[in-house]
């Protein structure tokens, strides 16, 4: 095995992914903080801004990702972040002046295709810049950057509403507020993607034994992540099932909130970005002390954790019976605090159980599921259940509780099937 860069080594570079998962999750999310504008310049009802909020982002990186893990396991990871930063980041310019629903959708897939490389290539990254036991640390680290950039998803539109701004373009002339959110917020991505081609590949480390997990055949990966169905299939299963409800509550809080308590956007995105801050933040900087603790280190590693952390999420489901949009964000706090955790756990499991030339594929084939299952159904189900509920308060709770509920389950059924494993050997 080689040995793992210096610490002095890995500050730029980690610096640099922190930026990008910043930069990220700002993306991401900004759409759900935007929805009520978005849907009434479009004219469009629930049902179709769902498609935006899920289906849109999940689409193309559903398709392509078992490809975008097969790059980053195979060729330089520093130049797929670098592209794929540029890629989304330039859709989301488009996302800002895209003319009608369906250019706005064909933008959105690109951001989710840019975004969908990010995570499977940085996080094997992470996984040769420090050791199995520091390793937590070094997820938490990346993830704090997402969740700086959760909270920033909201105060930023939430200002550039507040304050009406909307920016003047050559030719296109004047756009409004929630366009010029987008605009901004894509500007800072091609800089960043610049910066990442400085950085010094590291060494790919813990180089597997068995010649299947370096094989360059999707087939073959897939049939090695098949092997380990006993342990893969539920704790994948129980990652998307949480992200279900992650998404599809995480989304649609700013309508919510809105339509719940009667307010404007600049009336509660300063208080939602900070509780997405607090709560992401607390909850990596927590999630990777726990991760690397003695509490991690038994016959089933991490998992135990992932089987009671969706709990936590719970009281988000009730947050429609607040009687104030600030308890409200209390309530809502929960779920966004549960996410980091399980983000950290999930993430440093699946880097430790795989051989290094099997990291990226598997970080693609958890992004993928997740996609399909969560990332469009999430947001789907929601305005779904809203609709036959009446509102979306009601539909948090008849979607959060069962998806949270089965999770946990799901996660269960991981564990003791790695504790059989570790009897046999």
């Amino acid at each position: 095995m080689r040995e793992y860069p210096p610490p002095r080594r890995v500050i730029w570079p980690m610096l640099l992914l922190f930026l990008g998962a910043n930069l990220y999750s700002i993306d991401r999310a900004i759409v759900g903080v935007l929805a009520e504008p978005i849907r009434k310049s479009f004219a469009i009802g629930d049902a179709q801004m769902s498609l935006l909020l899920g289906l849109a982002y999940s689409l193309l990186s559903a398709v392509l990702g078992l490809g975008l893990g097969w790059l980053v396991d195979h060729r330089t990871r520093r130049t797929l972040v670098s592209g794929a930063i540029a890629l989304w980041s330039v859709a989301t310019i488009g996302c800002g002046l895209a003319p009608d629903f369906k250019s706005f959708f064909v933008a959105r897939m690109l951001v989710g295709l840019g975004e969908a490389a990010i995570a499977p290539a940085a996080l094997s990254l992470v996984a040769d810049f420090f050791p199995p036991e520091r390793r937590g640390r070094g997820m938490a680290i990346y993830f704090i950057g997402a969740s700086i950039g959760s909270g920033l998803s909201s105060v930023i539109p939430g200002a550039i509403l507040r304050h009406g701004l909307a920016l003047h373009l050559p030719i296109i002339g004047g756009i409004e507020p929630w366009r010029s959110a987008f605009v901004l917020c894509g500007l800072a991505g091609p800089l960043l993607s610049l910066l990442l081609l400085t950085v010094q590949e590291p060494e790919r480390q813990s180089r597997p034994l068995d010649k299947d997990a370096t094989s360059t055949r999707i087939s073959v990966k897939l049939g090695l992540l098949w092997q380990d169905r006993a342990v893969i299939v539920p704790l994948f299963l129980g990652f998307c099932l949480f992200y279900v409800a992650l998404l599809g509550i995480t989304l649609w809080t700013a309508p919510f909130l809105g339509r719940r308590y009667g307010l404007a956007i600049a009336d509660f995105s300063g208080a939602l970005g900070l509780m997405l801050l607090i709560t992401g933040v607390g909850g990596y900087v927590s999630s990777g002390l726990l991760a690397d603790s003695r509490l991690s280190r038994g016959a089933a590693g991490r998992i135990p954790l992932l089987a009671a952390l969706p709990l936590l999420g719970l009281p988000a489901t009730f947050a429609t019976f607040a009687p104030s949009y600030p308890v409200a964000l209390l309530l809502l706090g929960t779920i966004g605090l549960a996410m980091p955790m399980i983000n950290v756990t999930m993430n440093t499991t699946l880097q430790d159980i795989l051989p290094n030339e099997m990291r990226g594929f598997g970080a693609a084939m958890l992004g993928l599921s997740s996609s399909i299952i969560a990332g469009a159904g999430g947001p789907w189900i929601i305005a779904m259940a809203g609709k036959a509920a009446g509102d979306l308060g009601h539909a948090f709770m008849l979607v959060g509780i069962p998806f949270l509920c089965a999770a946990c389950g799901c996660f269960a059924l991981a564990w003791r099937a790695r504790l059989k494993q570790s009897e046999r050997t």
